[in-house]
């Protein structure tokens, strides 16, 4: 009795199985043949399961379970909120796989995707288009060559020629990962961008986009406008603040001032052009033809006020051009008057000479470098080629340039100097006066000239009468221990740009 029941229960659950997976015909307006193939006209209505297939006319092989459906034909899934529409419809009930031709609209509650070639496995869910196909959401509208979308996660791939369209982005790849849940996209491979404001974005290793929160994640590429270039290994672009935030091998460059800034961590705010750099960070801009290196802990930027932009480097300031080299603390540098501004135990090299005070400030002409302005205890040092040191110290003092060169020093103030005068039989003496003020003339940082006003106190020694604490002013130090090397200031400078 037990196995007769078993029998029974098999035979019915089999039976239903059967019904479920039979292509059959529930309505039609014109039935044309009874036997294993069958033609229908007007209003036809195919079933199987809870799939229901609508169309003009139709055939039905019951032999393959199979059908080919022909003019507005519509597929709907009682169960999963899908609806399809298309021209023509070849469809096989054994391996439930719909093949859709012309005109293709495939809907669910999150997507519509449009084609002319879409094959549905009704098994795994998943729609495949080929010869063109764009998908539309509540967010943005993507188009390419061929992809996939998956039904049941509500994801899509898209391969070659990818163009993604929303109000404030474009987006073009040839490969992207969508998820219409979150909006969020991924790339692969080389990806341009651009935004309503013009910003563009390019990389050749893909980014992360999500519409939603305005947010980009750019990997090894560059976001570049009319003001600034970013470049780094990776950039965060939080559009909804207007701030990008970049990491490792850092590359930012003011477009209008010919200023770039490196480093491994930063930031830019667009709405007020605001650049904050650090991590071996160090900018590089050109004066007399040549670079101009800053390095600092950190460099600061803002160039928001066309009439006030500067840059303020901090910390462990380190400058180096290839005639001059300086350290302080902090630097700054106003760009509407190209002027260096040098704080707290600032040190500048200009060849052979010295430079230090409380305070010095380098003005710039032309792209070159016409004076230096040391404010309270200046010293100036020169060495020359009998490495004898020339000194000259006061409160304040004025240092004129010529191609690079020292050409005057006017001391104002507590003036005192020493310096060596070779004479044409070979023999050195030494030069040590006092006074207000004076005047330095060089030719080629070697004393030629000086002029002293009011007070004037000085003497003139020959070489074997200069002992040795007349060689050095009070405060004399010489730091060409601390001079920095352009390796040292540009410490991952990329030797190739």
């Amino acid at each position: 009795m037990r196995r007769a029941t078993f029998y029974l229960i098999l035979f019915f659950v089999s039976v239903l199985s059967f019904s479920q997976t039979r292509v059959t015909l529930k309505t039609a307006g014109k039935l044309i043949g009874s036997g294993s193939e069958q033609r229908m006209k007007d209003s036809v209505v195919l079933i199987q399961g809870n799939t229901t297939i609508f169309c003009d006319s139709a055939y039905l092989n019951k032999l393959t379970n199979s059908a080919k459906a022909y003019g507005h034909v519509r597929i709907i899934d009682n169960v999963d909120p899908l609806n399809i529409q298309s021209d023509y419809l070849e469809y096989d009930g054994n391996l439930r796989v719909a093949r859709l031709r012309n005109n293709v609209v495939m809907k669910d509650d999150s997507v519509t995707l449009y084609t002319d070639n879409l094959d549905y496995d009704r098994n795994t869910q998943v729609g495949h288009y080929f010869g063109g196909g764009k998908l539309v959401d509540e967010s943005n509208e993507l188009t390419s060559d061929w992809g996939y979308y998956f039904t049941p996660t509500k994801k899509a791939e898209f391969f070659s020629e990818v163009d993604m369209i929303n109000p404030e982005f474009r987006l073009k790849t040839d490969t992207l990962y969508y998820d219409t849940n979150t909006s969020l996209a991924k790339t692969k491979g080389k990806t341009e961008g651009i935004t309503i404001e013009s910003d563009t974005l390019n990389t050749n290793n893909g980014l992360i986009y999500n519409r939603q929160d305005l947010y980009a994640e750019i990997y090894e590429g560059n976001i570049a406008n009319a003001d600034v270039y970013i470049e780094a290994d990776t950039i965060v672009a939080d559009d909804a603040r207007k701030v990008y935030t970049a990491s490792q091998n850092i590359i930012m460059t003011s477009k209008p001032d010919s200023l770039t800034i490196y480093g491994n961590r930063g930031r830019y705010t667009k709405l007020i052009k605001e650049a904050v750099v650090y991590d071996q960070a160090y900018m590089k801009k050109m004066l007399e033809g040549d670079s101009l290196f800053i390095s600092a802990d950190t460099l600061y930027s803002n160039q928001n006020d066309p009439e006030n932009k500067f840059l303020t480097a901090y910390h462990d300031v380190k400058m180096f051009k290839s005639n001059m080299q300086g350290v302080a603390d902090s630097v700054s540098y106003n760009f509407r008057d190209s002027t260096i501004y040098m704080f707290t135990d600032p040190v500048i090299w200009a060849e052979n000479s010295q430079m230090t005070a409380d305070s010095i400030n380098i003005e710039v002409r032309e792209s070159k470098i016409y004076k230096m302005n040391l404010t309270q205890n200046s010293f100036v040092i020169s060495q020359d080629s009998a490495k004898n040191y020339n000194q000259v110290r006061g409160i304040d003092m004025q240092v004129y340039f010529d191609d690079g060169f020292i050409k005057k020093t006017d001391v104002n103030g507590n003036g005192e100097s020493i310096y060596y005068i070779k004479e044409a039989t070979g023999a050195m003496s030494m030069n040590k006066m006092k006074c207000s003020n004076m005047a330095l003339y060089f030719n080629r940082n070697s004393v030629t000239e000086i002029r002293t006003y009011k007070e004037v106190d000085g003497q003139v020694k020959p070489e074997f009468e200069i002992a040795q604490l007349d060689k050095r002013l009070r405060g004399f130090t010489w730091h060409q221990d601390i001079r920095p090397t352009l390796r040292q200031v540009a410490r991952n400078l990329r030797w190739d740009k």
